[in-house]
């Protein structure tokens, strides 16, 4: 493979082998086997990975499979400060976990309605800090991330962000609509999360090869063995065409998931009941992503989020907001059984 086949992040100049390393599943794995992921990534080619601060170990865990190494690799990860003090602490331990200098590429984490935007945006807010990071030589760009693309596009229109992540695969594509257009238009680097819809689609050629055929977007699958990384850096060998069966697959799954996956936008809140709906409704995510004691951890966020989805009354006000038309209540009853199972059996 030839440096013209990688993919420029936009006006950062990064370029990058067309699939990164996502770093929440290491989470679930001990040290030693985290890093023989990375390498084995590192191995196949892939030179960017994309990680956060939210991701308990993860950072510590890249440093220490980073140590050593002599390749150039493209570090991405993300604070979800809303303030400055916070996020110039992030930063600083972010350089400390991850045994680096310079972060390549540091996001704003999470950035999902205009109350968040506008904390994050204020002189006070998280970007000031990542601002003063960059003046600092701690971080070279400054990206942002979140599941809203109305909210990213706002944020991506005062030309503060070099980098945008946002949620990209086949039943997720709204993003077709309007904000890869503006990113090319504005050279603004693409980085795709959930291209397997976080792990809710099981044909990871399918999902990745959709995504793919936008030559400008870098997927970044979250992977947790060595065999993951060979079947995903595999495909960029190839054309990205997708096969009759893979079409089919992608045809079934929108028919079957389409009317039943949240996006996450959040045009359903506020709950009258308070309750996180767009968290609630990604149990099998949780489950198959995240280490089992911080989703069974009676003080965990995960856990809290379905206790609180006990109390909801099915008044339907979510289902009146949403744009997708979700039968919400309904979701709602299936992820509480989903994780109350999980919950049993751990």
């Amino acid at each position: 493979m030839t440096l013209d086949n990688y993919r420029r992040l936009g006006r950062t100049g990064l370029e990058v082998f067309p699939v990164g390393f996502g770093g929440i599943p290491i989470q679930r794995l001990d040290t030693s086997r985290a890093v023989e992921v990375v390498r084995e990534a590192l191995k196949q080619g892939i030179n960017f990975i994309d990680t956060a601060r939210a991701y308990s170990d993860s950072e510590e865990k890249i440093g220490q499979a980073l140590e050593n190494i002599e390749k150039k690799v493209y570090i991405a990860t993300k604070t979800p400060a809303e303030d400055k003090k916070g996020a110039l602490e992030d930063v600083d331990l972010s350089l400390s976990k991850l045994g680096v200098s310079v972060v390549d590429i540091y996001q704003l984490h999470g950035i999902n309605d205009r109350e968040n935007l506008k904390n994050v945006m204020g002189s006070s807010g998280a970007l000031a800090g990542l601002k003063q990071a960059q003046q600092d030589g701690k971080i070279d760009y400054i990206g942002i991330t979140g599941h809203n693309d109305d909210i990213l596009l706002e944020a991506l229109k005062t030309g503060e962000f070099a980098v945008v992540q946002f949620c990209y695969n086949y039943i997720e594509n709204e993003c077709e609509e309007k904000l890869i257009d503006y990113c090319k238009q504005n050279n603004v680097g693409m980085i795709a999360m959930k291209p397997l819809a976080g792990g809710r689609l099981n044909n990871a050629s399918a999902a990745l090869k959709y995504v793919l055929q936008e030559p400008q977007v870098v997927p970044d699958p979250g992977m947790e063995t060595r065999e993951e990384v060979k079947e995903n850096t595999s495909l960029v060998y190839d054309n990205f065409e997708l096969t009759e069966e893979e079409k089919n697959i992608i045809a079934n799954d929108k028919e079957q998931l389409g009317t039943q996956f949240c996006r996450r936008c959040d045009y359903c809140q506020p709950c009258p009941e308070d309750i996180p709906i767009s968290a609630v409704l990604r149990a099998e995510s949780f489950i198959n992503r995240m280490p089992v004691d911080q989703v069974t951890d009676p003080e965990g966020w995960v856990r809290k989020s379905f206790v609180k989805a006990e109390e909801c009354t099915s008044c339907r006000q979510c289902v009146e907001r949403c744009p997708y038309d979700l039968p919400i209540p309904e979701l709602i009853e299936e992820n509480l059984q989903i994780m109350n199972e999980f919950l049993a059996a751990h």
